[in-house]
């Protein structure tokens, strides 16, 4: 029956594309071709409702459509009727474009799956995708977009698309607190987007309030913005400038010039909650809060024993393996505060890595199998999209746009300073010439790109920056340092400036400026277990 079907409306596409039995013209902006007004009244209710109110094209014989192309239009015809996918990277825009106006939803999903697997951004064209992706609705690819563009501010700002940004768009961006690039560049774009756009005082002073200038650079301070003809007349916005600087002055004459520097250097940190993997029976999950408390996490459904692993992927984390259930899957929605139980993987897993990338989730290698296998709202069960070629363990994760970074761990006895890249899109799998500085069997870090902190076994302190330029990845060696080893079961955030360890016995803190442990007086955790790992979340997500 469905053969039949099927074969009934592939007929159907036959006699419009030869013009059998048409009653109407369509009329494109570049073409005309014959067709019906049944077959077009039974594709959407777009057309429907032209075709049977008052309107010219129900009077007439003719039908226009003046923003699609004669191409476009055919390919609509030939995807409904014929069941063929013909979205690509040349008629993608377009085909959404038609198939939006004409209300086909199940056009527009083909071209959400084409942009969601082969969508490429740059600083050059990451704002026309964030606006144009927003625009229809396809909020997880504009978010993409927005995210790529805050990611590579400092690129962005180099272009000449920041000028072309509203108000409202630029101050969303200078808002967001984990900004990856120095004030500076911030500043930089503000000026560039207030010289050519003009604003009036008020919206002038609302700028300014959401840059940090304390953490700006006041040479480049007096430089680009007090000695600026654009501000000279703006009396709030030159106040803001000079108290900055006054505190500037003050902290150099004290001795302490030095920190103000450090502090200037750094990317905005936006304090996150941290999940703890910490391990009590059925009790998988502890969080420390942004201000420094701890918060229960109710129990799982069920233990999945040892060495389980972990990503967050919006408000939910999902956890999979371990050495009781190898191939259970848990998802713990942070903002409901419940759990249930998800799709099986398809291979054993403990001792393995999980990431976050392109909407999806994503479960890494580990003592049982070599594997990456991926998952994500759309597709309800778990599929094996790659194979590192060899068994990792106890590796650590960075993304970094659509590619994932499998860095060290254990490789059969052996500990690892290998780096392995693999794309999530083509799905192809790489290792990079460059090494990690240290050679470890077990790795925890805290990645805010470009930045990548790093603490193994051994207590190796690594401090690495990972740059993708137009899909090359480079890792730059800052500095490595020495503090304790915490033996397996850790793992480490960055805040402020230094890393904190999370271990069964509490929390530990390391000096990135001075190179040593410092005191704290952070609280116990309110039940003692094995750590496995940490993830910190934005409480504005929960």
């Amino acid at each position: 029956m469905e053969h039949a079907q099927g074969q009934c409306l592939v007929n159907i596409h036959h006699y419009i594309a030869q013009g059998t039995f048409s009653d109407i013209q369509i009329v494109c902006k570049d073409g005309t071709t014959a067709g019906s007004r049944l077959i077009l009244a039974a594709l959407s209710t777009y057309f429907r409702a032209m075709l049977t109110s008052d309107m010219t094209e129900s009077r007439t014989s003719v039908f226009e459509l003046p923003s699609v192309s004669l191409s476009v239009f055919k390919d609509i015809l030939k995807m409904c009727f014929c069941r063929m996918n013909l979205v690509n990277e040349n008629n993608c825009v377009q085909v959404l474009d038609a198939a939006e106006m004409m209300q086909l939803d199940h056009i527009k999903q083909l071209c959400n799956t084409h942009l969601e697997e082969g969508l490429v951004l740059s600083p050059e064209n990451c704002l026309n995708w964030w606006r144009f992706l927003k625009l229809y609705n396809f909020m997880d690819l504009s978010k993409r977009a927005f995210v790529y563009l805050t990611d590579n501010l400092a690129n962005f700002v180099e272009t000449e698309h920041g000028i072309q940004l509203s108000k409202t768009e630029l101050l969303e961006i200078i808002s967001k607190e984990d900004l990856n690039c120095k004030e500076d560049n911030i500043v930089k774009l503000v000026m560039k987007w207030i010289e050519h756009n003009q604003p009036d005082e008020d919206d002038m002073k609302c700028i300014f309030e959401k840059v940090r200038l304390d953490i700006a650079d006041p040479k480049f301070l007096i430089r680009e913005v007090v000695c600026s003809s654009v501000l000279s007349k703006n009396k709030s916005v030159q106040e803001m400038v000079q108290d900055v600087l006054c505190k500037s002055v003050i902290a150099a004459s004290s001795g302490s010039a030095r920190l103000s520097l450090a502090v200037s250097s750094h990317v905005r940190f936006k304090r996150f909650d941290v999940f703890i993997l910490q391990r009590n029976n059925m009790s998988l999950l502890s969080c420390f809060t942004s201000d420094d408390k701890w918060e229960d996490v109710p129990r799982a459904p069920v233990d999945p024993g040892a060495w389980y692993s972990a990503a967050s992927l919006d408000d939910k984390i999902y956890i999979t393996g371990g050495n009781y259930k190898p191939t259970c899957t848990l998802i713990y929605d942070t903002t409901r505060k419940v759990w249930r139980i998800g799709p099986d993987l398809n291979q054993k897993r403990n001792d393995h890595c999980m990431a976050t990338a392109r909407s999806k989730v994503y479960a890494i290698g580990g003592v049982y199998s070599n594997s990456i296998e991926e998952i994500s709202d759309s597709v309800k069960h778990w599929q094996v999209v790659g194979d590192l070629g060899r068994k990792r363990y106890y590796a650590f994760p960075v993304t970094v746009c659509e590619n994932i970074l499998v860095m060290g761990g254990g490789i059969g006895r052996n500990t690892s300073d290998v780096i392995q890249c693999f794309n999530t899109r083509t799905h192809s799998i790489s290792t990079l010439k460059t090494r990690l500085p240290c050679h470890s069997i077990l790795l925890r870090g805290y990645v805010h790109l470009p930045d990548v902190y790093l603490l193994d076994i051994h207590g190796n302190v690594m401090h690495v920056q990972v740059i993708d330029r137009d899909g090359e990845i480079q890792i730059k060696k800052k500095f490595t340092a020495k503090w304790k080893s915490f033996r397996y079961c850790f793992g480490v955030v960055h805040r402020d400036g230094s890393l904190l360890c999370f271990t069964k016995d509490g929390i530990w803190k390391f000096s990135l400026a001075e190179g040593k442990e410092e005191e704290n007086t952070f609280p116990r955790p309110h039940t003692s277990g094995s750590v496995y790992s940490v993830l910190p979340l934005c409480p504005d997500n929960r």
